[in-house]
């Protein structure tokens, strides 16, 4: 019996290992170190290492079809000013998921940070059904560019 309820225990503790806040589909279980590592380096402000370490995971085809991967990685890219490569990966990830709420964000601050308010105007208009901390997170952004 004791060893049944410490197989259980170890089984569940095991079995929830990728689930992650912030990630957008479900297979967040299928994730790579690297982006939970990238992720960690984003916070700390530390991109161009996240950036190296989010390219390096996109190497495997596996990832490169993974919204929410394509998604930090591209955020990775706007936060060191590489605009143009970044809106190509939010794209991308926006192509596999279009109701991604964290690309939709990053996309519509990337068009305010590229002086493009219309297109980030439009963007808010795709979130404000959603009534999330997205919606609100990138409507305060177009406002403090106004």
């Amino acid at each position: 019996m004791k060893k049944t309820i410490l197989i259980l225990i170890i089984f569940t503790c095991f079995s929830f290992k990728g689930f992650s806040a912030g990630t957008e589909d479900n297979t967040s279980w299928d994730k790579p170190d690297g982006y939970y590592k990238a992720k960690k380096l984003i916070e700390k402000n530390q991109f161009n290492e996240a950036v190296a370490l989010l390219e390096e995971t996109l190497k495997k085809s596996q990832y490169q079809k993974d919204a929410d991967i394509l998604t930090e990685y591209a955020f990775g890219l706007r936060k060191i000013k590489n605009f143009k490569k970044s809106e190509e990966y939010y794209l991308k990830a926006l192509k596999i998921n279009p109701d991604h709420k964290g690309a939709l964000e990053y996309i519509g601050e990337l068009y305010v940070d590229t002086k493009r308010i219309n297109l980030a105007k439009e963007i808010l208009i795709k979130l404000e059904k959603c009534k999330c901390e997205e919606y609100s997170e990138l409507k305060n952004y177009i406002n403090k560019a106004n």
